[in-house]
Formats: C-alpha cells, sequence, structure tokens
C-alpha cells in the first residue's frame, strides 16, 4: 500500500517544526522540501547548511516523518555552458541535502524546449544534462527523478529521453495532473512508465486542458483521482504519493491549513 505526503511547496513560510506538526498531526508519513520559511533555495538555509542538516535529519527522524524528495528547480534545456554549469551546481547542492537528510529522491526538470534553439539539439543537451544530474546523484545513494512537466507531460516525451540514451540513473516522478491534462489515461501512463515511476504527485483542478489548469481542492475538481488510485492499487505500488498544493505559486488558493489536512481526509476515505 502507497504512502502518503505533501510537498512544502503548499506551506512555503513554514518552519521545520511546522512542517513536522503539521504533518505528524494528519497522518503524513513523509514530506518533500521544495520551501522553507520562504526559501526555495534551499542550499542557503542554515538549517539545511553542512553544520545543521544533522540535527534537522534528526528532528525529522526522532518526529517519525519521512523526507522523501529534495525537489528543485534544476532543468538542463539550455545550450549555454554557463548557464549548464549553474544548473548543474545547483543539482550537487541539492542532492547533498538530500543525502544529508536521507531523502532517497531528488526531483529535476526536463523543461520546456526554447523555441529559439534547434529543438534536436536541445532534446540531446537535455540528454546529457541529466545523465551528469542524475549520475552525479546516485553517487551520493540519491536518486534524481524527471517530473511529468513542461515539454515532458507524456509518456512519450518522457521515453524519448531514454531512447536518447539518457542515464538509467534517471527515473520518473508521475506527476498526474500534467499527464492527465495532456490527454493521458492513468492505465496509459503506468502502462508506459510504471517501472520507472519511483515518486507520484496528487492535486486537482476545476478545469484542465494542455494550456493550463486551476487548483482546488482535492476531489471537488475534474481531474481523475479515483483512476489514478486504482491503477495504484492494482500495481501494488508501495511509495509515496504526495499533496502537490501550489500555494507557494498561487497564494490566492486556500491555506495549507485546509487544504493539506483536506487532502489527508479525503485520502484516508479511500485507502
Amino acid at each position: 500500500m502507497f504512502k502518503l505526503g505533501f510537498s512544502t511547496l503548499g506551506c512555503p513560510a513554514y518552519t521545520v517544526d511546522q512542517v513536522i506538526a503539521l504533518a505528524k498531526g494528519n497522518g503524513f508519513s513523509g514530506v518533500e522540501l521544495r520551501f522553507l520559511r520562504g526559501q526555495v533555495d534551499l542550499p542557503a538555509l542554515e538549517e539545511l547548511s553542512a553544520a545543521r542538516i544533522g540535527e534537522t535529519r534528526r528532528r525529522f527522524r526522532d518526529a517519525g516523518i519521512d523526507v522523501v524528495s529534495i525537489d528543485t528547480s534544476v532543468r538542463m534545456n539550455s545550450l549555454d555552458e554557463a548557464d549548464r554549469q549553474k544548473q548543474l551546481e545547483a543539482s550537487r547542492a541539492n542532492a547533498a541535502i538530500a543525502d544529508g537528510l536521507g531523502a532517497p529522491y531528488m526531483r529535476v526538470y526536463g523543461g520546456p524546449l526554447p523555441a529559439h534553439q534547434d529543438r534536436d539539439a536541445t532534446l540531446n543537451a537535455i540528454v546529457d544534462g541529466l545523465s551528469r544530474v542524475a549520475d552525479d546523484a546516485r553517487a551520493r545513494g540519491v536518486t534524481a527523478l524527471i517530473e511529468t512537466h513542461d515539454a515532458f507531460s507524456t509518456s512519450e516525451s518522457v521515453l524519448d529521453l531514454f531512447a536518447r540514451g539518457v542515464s538509467p540513473n534517471l527515473a520518473v516522478l508521475w506527476d498526474t495532473l500534467h499527464t492527465h491534462r495532456h490527454g493521458e489515461a492513468a492505465a496509459h501512463t503506468w502502462a508506459w512508465l510504471g517501472p520507472r515511476i519511483k515518486l507520484v504527485h496528487l492535486k486537482d483542478s476545476a478545469t484542465s486542458s494542455a494550456e493550463g489548469f486551476d487548483l482546488v481542492l482535492t476531489g471537488t475538481g475534474t481531474a481523475p483521482i479515483p483512476s489514478f488510485l486504482e491503477v495504484l492499487k492494482a500495481a501494488r505500488y508501495d511509495g509515496y504519493v504526495d499533496f502537490e498544493w501550489e500555494k507557494a505559486w498561487h497564494p490566492e488558493i486556500e491555506e495549507p491549513e485546509v487544504a493539506i489536512p483536506h487532502f489527508a481526509r479525503y485520502m484516508s476515505a479511500r485507502a
């Protein structure tokens, strides 16, 4: 049976202690770190520094809360070498945090395909860059996960990277809303990507299409969440299913104290 967690994208201003309290108080067993104390640049935080990360790890461990993933903005879709080097440095800094906290995963992106760049050159650059990211992370015992997002929101687009030779150390984070809004049924996504999927994101939307979406409380929108859960149960998926409430990017949506407990109640009723 899968486990439940949430991303701190949904509670961007929270401290470590507040994140732990929210998780424990609502029956979650894990969290993904995207923001802490309003800071998205996790390597800049004192509590995640080399001097303090052991203490932070103990706080999560003593509370019985897993740090599931360090969620980065790393993407290797630029052909500019200086930009690519910055992304590699960011990936290494975040992989060190994942290692220090005992998180098995680090989220990365394929990114959009810039219109001013040659498509094949961009795809090959992404393959090369994400291979370096994934191999560096694996050396620390961390698995880099490409999220189904941006130009890689479909099974076909993700599998194209593997066909082009991306490192086998790269695995997949299935963001269910993005595959759905690009026309894929849950069973289709799992049939093609299932062996590579290590982590799952759930969120709901009132309306969604390839052009966008409109976040709403879980179960009140049009995303076919029951179909995602049926596929995961049938596959005996035993990893994390995490709530990604994009409060940091959309401050107008419900507060974390509303949306995150609501997700826990919705999922508990369907366990």
